[in-house]
């Protein structure tokens, strides 16, 4: 009997190991063991005296037990070892639940930090009114009442009930009860919630949905840069993307990530479960922008181009203002009568007249071939070509002008002279150089391509109408670029609009620097072009762009504009470049207006339409960044005789003079020799300062001057 046990242990392991590697047999496996059991039961039983009836009631209570644990070992087994799949996947329906996470798009700054495009959480209140009816507590109604009362909801309280009750009487489960929820409004309503009809929520009785919305801070003057988001042709995406501007080209960074995260909960209630995995917060936002745009200068820019477009009832008007030591861009501003969703700063292509001609007096005394006070005799004011006869634009420049009295007054016939000493080859050379025949590679899309032709398709007219600004087209940020290069020490940069992205942390993950491209003209020629330029906003043709107090260069253009390959008459693009401080540029301007109309013909020049504006964004900004006592305090004293001269003082400086009705530069040349901290502010001539008049001037270190 003992044997028997043993032998039929060793054949149930066999078996039972045997089933457990091969799966597909384990039900036969299974009911052979049962068999097995009973068999050896059956065979104790036969062989069983019986000596009472405890001893028999024992027996077969321990089989009946033996068989039980036998049958549930089977069980678990089968449940734990060969369908643990099947119930683990009927657990996970029951519980696991995926929810989708998407990241707020970037904020976009200006260079202080202001933002100029940014998100704002909006909500839709949703109701199903087959619930509402459905739900004992009568909990919806009070809350829809107080709603009413607190203004929260547009509808009238009972007008609003009566439609929730028919809806629900006919089963629907849907109604917006309202859209565009601030976060502070949905903060209000939930509280009405928690006082009145907690769980109302939970049970989806009431849904507040979630979207984020676009916002733009004046959109009227960053609209053409920031640009937008939408749906671009052709995709089928549910979240939008950049489509133009600054949001386009940088989509990538500021586009936030969609995940899909699995949350283990209790299916009614929403209760997370202990053994929900704690996973790490992912960063799914978009990247921030800060742009090297000003706000402050941009307002500015905006505000006296939009004044002159709409004074001279132009077709387009466009501007920008650079640093020209970096590339930076500060501001721009574009205005058209059309409406058209585009940049012109970075899109148009246009003849820029006249101030082209410092472009190519830079690149002529870069060779050698002229310098400043080099003579060139443009006789009566006119000069045959090629059959054709070029012609100053003012009948008043005639006889022998140098290079710089050729800028002042602006001579086109003095240009076609200075082109003659390049070859077309060299010429072309340095439109390259000045990068005229490539993109800049400035951060905002659809930047146009230059056209362009090689020197050897030019006819022989080409490079002397080139020489003062006609017969090639440029972009302004090709022309900005470009006279920045002569202005700066010679040395090209690469345009950029983005300063740094950085992530929620605040880690920059990516910075533009400033990039130069090539040096183009020695320092020495670059310092000379500034002089001559200054020496044009004084005495030449720019001198509606000089500010009183500062050190302004410029040039003026007034370009024809062509069309279907002929020039219209009395129609121009009036443009000014200017720059300031000269003895060290940090701001480059460049303004132009696209067929400005006027009654007199002059009013339509670049120096009457756009000059103006150069003059007072340079203005203006002296006041907005406090530029005054801190720029001009290097101005070359003795160039200009104001009245500090009518002022006699001593010179120890025992007492303080009256300044008042001199001008800052008066009041520099005053001081240029005393040991004294000036803090001037405003423009025009002084109205106050301190110390006052007569006051001793013992332990004064700082001289404070106001100006109006």
């Amino acid at each position: 009997m003992k044997g028997l046990k043993i032998s039929s242990l060793i054949l149930c392991i066999v078996l039972f190991g045997g089933s457990l590697y091969l799966k597909n047999y384990f039900i036969s496996v299974s009911s052979l063991l049962v068999l097995i059991y009973l068999l050896v039961v059956y065979g104790e039983w036969k062989k069983h005296k019986s000596v009472s009836r405890y001893n028999d009631r024992v027996l077969a209570g321990m089989n009946i037990v033996g068989f039980l644990i036998v049958i549930l070992i089977i069980r678990l087994i089968n449940l734990q070892v060969f369908k643990v799949d099947e119930y683990r996947k009927a657990v996970e329906n029951q519980v696991l639940s995926k929810e989708q996470y998407i990241g707020n798009r970037g904020t976009i700054y200006d260079t202080t930090g202001k933002r100029l495009a940014y998100n704002i959480n909006i909500y839709t209140l949703i109701i199903n009114p087959k619930f509402a009816l459905s739900d004992k507590k009568d909990r919806i109604f009070p809350i829809l009442k107080e709603y009413c009362k607190e203004g929260l909801l547009d509808d009238k309280y009972l007008n609003l009930k009566n439609e929730i009750i028919q809806l629900g009487n006919n089963k629907k489960q849907y109604k917006i009860l309202r859209k565009n929820i601030t976060d502070s409004e949905k903060d209000q309503m939930m509280e009405i919630i928690g006082k009145v009809g907690s769980g109302v929520v939970r049970e989806k009785i009431l849904e507040f949905r979630k979207e984020n919305k676009r916002k733009y801070f004046r959109s009227d003057l960053f609209f053409n840069l920031i640009g937008n988001i939408g749906y671009p042709r052709g995709y089928k995406g549910e979240e939008k993307k950049g489509i133009f501007g600054i949001e386009k080209e940088y989509d990538n960074y500021l586009n936030g990530l969609k995940v899909n995260r699995e949350i283990r909960s209790t299916r009614t209630r929403g209760i997370k479960l202990p053994t929900d995995k704690i996973e790490a917060q992912e960063d799914i936002n978009g990247k921030d922008i800060y742009l090297t745009i000003d706000s402050d200068i941009q307002y500015i820019l905006s505000d006296e181009l939009k004044k002159e477009f709409n004074k001279t009832k132009a077709q387009e008007a466009y501007a920008i203002v650079v640093d020209p030591n970096t590339g930076r861009i500060i501001a721009e501003s574009s205005f058209n009568r059309k409406k058209e969703v585009r940049n012109p700063v970075f899109q148009n292509q246009v003849e820029p007249g006249s101030i082209f001609k410092p472009i190519i007096v830079g690149a002529a005394m870069n060779e050698g071939y002229v310098g400043r006070y080099s003579t060139f005799d443009v006789g009566d004011g006119k000069i045959k070509k090629y059959g054709h006869t070029i012609r100053e634009s003012s009948r008043h420049v005639k006889g022998i002008l140098t290079v710089q009295e050729i800028l002042e007054k602006s001579s086109n016939v003095g240009m076609v002279l200075i082109g003659d000493k390049f070859t077309d080859e060299k010429f072309e050379e340095y439109l390259k150089r000045y990068g005229l025949y490539d993109r800049t590679g400035v951060d905002f899309p659809y930047e146009r391509k230059p056209y362009t032709v090689s020197y050897k398709r030019w006819d022989k007219l080409k490079r002397s109408t080139m020489a003062f600004g006609q017969g090639i087209a440029v972009t302004p940020i090709q022309m900005i670029m470009a006279f920045s290069t002569v202005i700066n020490g010679g040395i090209l940069y690469r345009p950029y609009l983005v300063d740094k992205v950085v992530n929620e942390d605040g880690v920059v993950v990516r910075r533009n620097l400033p990039k130069p491209v090539r040096r183009v003209l020695k320092p020495e020629v670059s310092a000379t072009m500034r002089a001559i330029l200054e020496k044009a906003v004084e005495v030449g043709t720019v001198k509606n762009a000089g500010v009183e107090g500062y050190r302004v260069g410029g040039k003026t253009g007034t370009a024809q504009i062509s069309a279907n390959g002929k020039y219209v008459r009395h129609e121009y693009l009036a443009s000014t470049v200017g720059f300031f401080p000269v003895n060290n540029p940090k701001y480059a301007i460049l303004v132009m207006v696209y067929k400005p109309q006027a009654d007199l013909l002059y009013h339509r020049f670049g120096g009457a339409v756009a000059a103006p504006v150069v003059g007072e964004v340079i203005r203006r900004v002296t006041k907005v960044k406090n530029i005054l006592s801190e720029d001009i305090a290097q101005i070359a004293p003795g160039i200009y005789k104001g009245n500090e001269d009518k002022i006699k003082i001593d010179e120890n400086m025992e007492i303080m003079p009256d300044l008042k009705g001199l001008t800052a530069r008066d009041v520099l040349n005053l001081f240029k020799n005393k040991n004294y901290l000036l803090k001037i502010s405003g423009t025009g001539e002084v109205i106050s300062q301190y110390p006052k008049a007569g006051d001793k001037m013992e332990n004064i270190k700082t001289i404070t001057i106001r100006l109006k």
